[in-house]
């Protein structure tokens, strides 16, 4: 049986899609609809589809144009009518440019290329657009126009790119270490999260790998895992 949605916070739902919780969608209930943040790799179209059944999707939004995250990302927008929403830096090259935005040759060749079908995007997200009740944060680095969404009510970030928690216990996070050249600018995507910590978020939900709860938690693993 595939897995369901989980949810993980008021109105919050994570989708673990394939590998299984390295790799997730998280679907956020807005007021006009449910917004689907990020749609993973191509393949994730079953997956996805499982999730979605019977859900109205008012948006598709996507927190940056790797390919392990748009991958499906068309074929999300065709299946379900939703428009798509992604950073304004980055959408001119999604919709007919290179998105090989990683500083070493295996992201550029393996991970880029299952990015390669796009669409329209209809919505060019800027820093301080609401997103289903979360404000766009800039965090530049991983990619150009990386983005994440926060909503300081309940002190909940939502990122695509930050530590990845491989321990399904949010408050005994075990990181993932990968290659800083996945990054587009590993300096500058380090010093992004580190910016990201000023906000003091006491839940970060990330489409890579299991939340964490707590800002210590967090920040310590922004500074085990630098990259």
């Amino acid at each position: 049986m595939p897995p369901e949605l989980r949810k993980v916070a008021d109105g919050i739902h994570v989708g673990a899609l394939f590998p299984r919780s390295v790799f997730n969608t998280v679907v956020i209930e807005g007021p006009e609809g449910d917004v689907v943040v990020d749609a993973g790799f191509p393949w994730s179209r079953k997956r996805l589809a499982h999730f979605l059944r019977g859900r109205d999707v008012s948006e598709h939004v996507v927190t940056h144009a790797h390919g392990d995250h748009v991958g499906a990302t068309a074929w999300l927008c065709e299946h379900t009518g939703a428009p798509l929403a992604m950073s304004e830096i980055e959408a001119d090259d999604f919709e007919h440019g290179d998105i090989a935005w990683h500083a070493g040759a295996g992201g550029k060749y393996w991970i880029a290329p299952l990015g390669r079908a796009r669409r329209h995007v209809d919505r060019r997200l800027k820093r301080g657009d609401t997103v289903a009740g979360f404000e766009a944060i800039a965090q530049p680095g991983h990619s150009p126009g990386l983005l994440a969404f926060w909503r300081a009510a309940d002190r909940t970030l939502i990122v695509g790119d930050g530590p990845i928690n491989l321990s399904p216990d949010p408050t005994s996070p075990r990181w993932l270490h990968l290659p800083a050249k996945l990054h587009h600018n590993p300096a500058e995507a380090v010093a992004s999260r580190k910016r990201l910590t000023e906000l003091e978020p006491e839940l970060i939900i990330s489409t890579h790998g299991h939340p964490v709860r707590g800002l210590d938690r967090w920040r310590q693993g922004i500074h085990k895992v630098a990259h």
